[in-house]
């Protein structure tokens, strides 16, 4: 599974969004390997709607439809074509009171979650929540040139071994050599970003990542 993090980057806002995930399905096709565009609410529905990919939110509040002016809602979100949503990314993070919520929240609306952990600590701790997947990206390593898997392969083999929710590899994943250790050290995907969006030829760069899960 490749979780492409779009971020707030304008090559990846209104027509700029539809541009460059549209090898997408095609991609996903081709390779069998699922493709999840985590798109800013806005471009939600339009993703849906134009590439018909699967479409997570990069964020909600723990909110039920209502009185709410200037939050995101769950079921807005899930209206609009979303099939799940990034929980606590390095760059949006939330108290844990506010997670454990959001996380019901999401749950209640069907959404599927992926709750991001800093440190192997956190990591740990997420494993008892209701999720479907935990991810574990240092927040330092984040569009860095070196890959959390480089860096943390021994921590990130242990910590599979404790896990119960499939294990997404996140920050400084540069390349499909990145991928292939991940999913050799036992990582069900990755979640990216910058390596992707800035790639000068997006396409390639998929298929790429994509060839890593051939191991």
């Amino acid at each position: 599974m490749i979780f492409l993090a779009l971020k707030t980057y304008k090559q990846t806002t209104g027509d700029e969004v539809i541009k460059i995930l549209s090898p997408v399905k095609k991609v996903q096709e081709e390779t069998g390997v699922s493709i999840i565009a985590c798109a800013q609410a806005t471009d939600v529905y339009r993703i849906k709607k134009e590439l018909d990919i699967e479409v997570w939110a990069q964020h909600i509040d723990p909110i039920d439809p209502g009185k709410n002016t200037g939050w995101i809602s769950p079921y807005s979100i899930r209206q609009a074509g979303a099939t799940g949503v990034l929980i606590n990314h390095s760059e949006h993070k939330i108290p844990e009171e506010a997670i454990i919520k959001t996380v019901e929240k999401a749950k209640q609306y069907g959404l599927k979650t992926m709750l991001i952990g800093h440190t192997v600590e956190m990591v740990e701790k997420f494993n008892s929540f209701d999720i479907n997947f935990i991810s574990y990206e240092k927040e330092d390593l984040i569009a860095s040139t070196t890959s959390m898997i480089d860096q943390q392969e021994e921590a990130i083999k242990e910590l599979i071994k404790k896990l119960k929710h499939p294990l997404i590899i996140g920050a400084g994943i540069n390349d499909g050599e990145d991928v292939k250790k991940s999913v050799m050290a036992g990582a069900k995907g990755v979640l990216l970003a910058t390596y992707f969006v800035t790639a000068p030829d997006p396409e390639a760069k998929l298929r790429e990542l994509a060839s890593g899960f051939k191991v």
